[in-house]
């Protein structure tokens, strides 16, 4: 089938659909009207049904307060202490990468400047120049 067809099929299927729950709508509202004993009783099922649904709504409603709680104590009882750990790895590096900096990549640096220095100071006493001109 292609897609003109398959919509126009769903189309009747809504269509039939609609007019079934209004035929018993209509039935249900004739044979309520014709007789009161039974709309009674109806009405009394429907009492009861709703609320049979306020308990089982405010059953689901402690579920779910329960749930949230163990959530957010799970939350505090394990996740932030690993975030306590990560940090302090994270200012551990911190830490280390500034060492590091101010030991070893410091004087490393310097030496190497001077070593340029002393390069160009010795190519200038030499009658070189970088370009290679005398």
């Amino acid at each position: 089938m292609n897609g003109e067809t398959r919509q126009g099929i769903r189309k009747w299927q809504i269509v039939l659909a609609i007019i079934v729950i209004l035929a018993l709508i209509g039935l249900a509202i004739y044979a309520l009207v014709t007789k009161p004993q039974r709309a009674q009783v109806v009405r009394d099922l429907f009492i009861i049904f709703i609320a049979v649904e306020v308990l089982a709504v405010g059953v689901l409603l402690g579920v779910l307060i329960w749930q949230i709680y163990r959530l957010l104590r799970t939350l505090q009882e394990e996740i932030l202490p690993i975030l306590h750990s990560t940090q302090e790895a994270a200012n551990t590096v911190k830490g280390t990468a500034s060492f590091v900096g101010e030991h070893v990549a410091s004087p490393i640096a310097k030496a190497s400047g001077y070593l340029a220095g002393l390069r160009e100071a010795a190519a200038v006493l030499a009658g070189r120049t970088r370009d290679g001109e005398e």
